[in-house]
């Protein structure tokens, strides 16, 4: 009986021993799937954001396009091939971030019977498109492209073989690298806001110099309540909105820039806060903060400007 009992102990000691010594060998800890989900949560909002620059890159196409027709302005092919290939560029960002939320929800699936091969589809994705990244000398370099593609075979490898620390490691390399590659871009991304910020407001000041828009919905705020609706027939009166109107344009457009540029500050420092959260997890440390970061809330309120605008798939116009 002793001697049954005994070799019952021993088999459970079997199983339970290398998952007291395998990080994450038998379960995916606490703090490993809290990672995983608050990175999975920040990589849907750098998704939104690349998203939200792509509209608004088509959206500037257009308004060049209109303004070629109704003013003459020059449109030309350079600028066009211009906005088209940043474009390109900004949608393959969006899809490594895209790709990014499926290996941050393997991480989260250590232990699951497909984590394996779900993380290596999402990594050969993200290979791929941080292969396809235009390098420039300012931007992103060979050599930090070899960081990032190193630290996704670190991270396959690691879920792989069921090792939650050194996958940790690998995330968090390569969270690292996408945070210093998106800083470098930052002020690119803001000269894309600015851009359309400074040619939607000039065309908006423009159709109201000349009488092409409606001012009086100034008024709405006061005749809504009781069902009546606005008519502007007095010529003073309709110049005195139409400054006012001048003025909120100004207002608006600087406010377009502010928010976008406290959006990408808010974004980078995401990124960062993520790529030290991970690191915690890769170097056994607990990990206090369950939430994902409070700066992304800022980012989708940002995105959600342009999230129903303009289709990503959008042609370019033709310039002229």
């Amino acid at each position: 009986m002793a001697a049954s009992q005994a070799w019952r102990r021993s088999i459970a000691a079997s199983i339970i021993l290398p998952c007291l010594f395998l990080a994450g060998g038998c379960k995916t800890s606490d703090d490993a799937a809290a990672a995983a989900t608050q990175l999975t949560a920040t990589a849907k909002s750098l998704t939104d954001y690349y998203s939200a620059l792509d509209t608004i890159l088509a959206e500037t196409d257009q308004l060049n396009a209109v303004q070629v027709v109704l003013y003459e302005i020059p449109y030309d092919a350079p600028t066009k091939a211009m906005i088209a290939d940043t474009r390109a560029e900004i949608q393959k960002r969006a899809a490594l971030a895209k790709d990014l939320t499926g290996l941050a929800q393997s991480f989260a699936k250590l232990t699951g019977s497909t984590a394996s091969t779900d993380a290596s589809a999402s990594a050969a994705k993200l290979e791929t498109e941080v292969e396809s990244l235009k390098l420039t000398k300012t931007k992103m370099s060979s050599d930090e492209q070899n960081v990032m593609k190193a630290a996704i075979g670190l991270v396959v490898t690691a879920i792989q073989e069921r090792k939650e620390r050194e996958a940790a490691r690998g995330i968090s390399q390569f969270a690292t690298a996408l945070d210093g590659f998106f800083a470098k871009e930052a002020p690119d991304y803001e000269s894309i806001g600015k851009d359309y910020a400074s040619i939607s407001s000039s065309l908006a000041k423009s159709l109201l110099q000349n009488r092409q828009t409606d001012p009086s919905g100034f008024f709405k705020v006061a005749l809504d309540p009781y069902g009546l609706v606005p008519e502007v027939t007095d010529a003073k009166l309709r110049d005195k909105l139409e400054k006012l109107a001048e003025e909120q344009v100004d207002q608006k457009a600087q406010a377009l820039q502010d928010s976008q540029k406290s959006a990408t500050d808010d974004m980078e420092k995401s990124l960062k806060q993520m790529s030290d959260r991970i690191k915690l997890v890769a170097d056994d440390k607990p990990m206090e903060v369950r939430i994902a970061p409070i700066t992304l809330a800022n980012v989708e309120k940002w995105a959600s400007q342009f999230s129903t605008t303009t289709p990503t798939t959008a042609t370019a116009t033709k310039a002229k």
